[in-house]
């Protein structure tokens, strides 16, 4: 009985590889392939990769790869159109490749070998690198494009009847209208398989692999990420509690301890927060490590830093400093206390009282680390 086969089709990139399943043994025909419709399925397929090769970056490594795959096609289609040359001379109609011709993969070859051209000269131009690899490749295309002129000079020799095509005939019809033999479901009872063997060599299945590889990655940047927030949240919330539990007067220029203890509370809540919209994931966070504040300047603590530079700005009422301090994130604020140290530099040289005790505690650190 004649199997139907179906639509060909590929696999969803979140299938994994151990999901795959087997396929009948007998899901294609075995019938021998007959030229015509053989070739157009080839013709098909190289015009995709001509097509992606002609978009893919000059510079890339992807555009050598489908060069090498489209140079090795478009040699073999030429053949094909020898062939249809020869078939449609003893009334065969080869009518579905009425698309295929020299002309056609002459025009391809003729693209890429301007395009390697263009490669070779913008690196030389551009980047003092003489491109060997681009320059062989516009050898290798303009070999393929005479190779392909000479075959077309074949085929109109061909068309005028000064070359005898029996020989060419023969091996074009061979097996031709023999019916397929693998109809049986089952697979023969002599074949001893075994069906849980595994191919040595790359497969699709490597691809899926990496997907699998690639998805892990991902989940354990979430993982620490989430990580992380918790663990900022959990230090904000701390240090709210020692400041609330020690509670003194603030000074007369500085902000309320109790708001810089409602801010970090707040700031918590919102890592929190932010921490439970991550997907979750299976595996469980290793064992959180033993905390450190990370100084913005050696010898400075992120608390003692982020202190001075929200006490600076509300001397300088910079509202937006004000609100931006106590919830910015340890890059941040270093790029700032940098900002603020190179600052007081510069008044201390122009100020004739000189510098306070805390700026030339500042100036004393950035000097410690300057020597180090």
């Amino acid at each position: 009985m004649e199997t139907t086969q179906t639509e060909n089709r590929g696999l969803l990139t979140r299938t994994r590889a151990s999901e795959l399943k087997d396929e009948s043994w007998n899901a294609f025909s075995d019938a021998p392939f007959d030229f015509e419709t053989s070739v157009l399925d080839l013709w098909g397929d190289t015009q995709k990769s001509y097509y992606h090769a002609c978009t893919a970056n000059r510079f890339s490594e992807q555009y050598l790869k489908l060069s090498e795959v489209l140079e090795k096609n478009i040699r073999k289609l030429g053949s094909c159109c020898l062939t249809k040359t020869v078939l449609e001379q003893k009334g065969t109609d080869c009518s579905k490749l009425s698309d295929l011709s020299i002309n056609e993969l002459v025009r391809m070859v003729s693209f890429h070998l301007r395009k390697t051209h263009a490669a070779f000269e913008g690196i030389y131009k551009d980047n003092n690198i003489l491109g060997i690899t681009y320059l062989n490749w516009e050898f290798r295309w303009f070999d393929l494009g005479n190779r392909l002129k000479a075959t077309e000079v074949k085929i109109q020799d061909i068309k005028d009847g000064k070359i005898n095509v029996d020989s060419m005939l023969k091996e074009a019809e061979t097996f031709k209208g023999q019916e397929r033999t693998n109809t049986n479901p089952e697979p023969p009872k002599s074949l001893r398989a075994n069906p849980s063997a595994l191919p040595v060599q790359g497969s699709m299945a490597r691809v899926l692999l990496q997907v699998e590889a690639d998805e892990n990655m991902k989940a354990e940047a979430i993982r620490k990420e989430r990580e992380r927030k918790l663990k900022e949240a959990e230090r904000l919330e701390r240090r709210a509690d020692r400041v609330l539990g020690g509670f003194s007067p603030a000074k007369p220029f500085g902000p309320d301890k109790k708001d810089l203890a409602q801010i970090d509370r707040v700031h918590a809540q919102r890592l929190r927060e932010e921490a439970e919209k991550l997907p979750h994931q299976d595996s469980k966070p290793e064992s959180d490590p033993v905390e450190a504040d990370i100084s913005p300047e050696e010898g400075i603590p992120e608390e003692e830093a982020r202190r001075i530079l929200l006490e600076d700005a509300v001397k300088r009422n910079d509202q937006e400093a004000i609100k931006a301090i106590p919830v910015e994130e340890t890059p941040e604020l270093h790029s700032r206390w940098e900002r603020y140290v190179a600052r007081v530099e510069r008044e201390a040289l122009h100020s004739s009282a000189g510098p306070t005790e805390k700026t030339r505690k500042a100036l004393r650190e950035k000097r410690k680390k300057k020597k180090r």
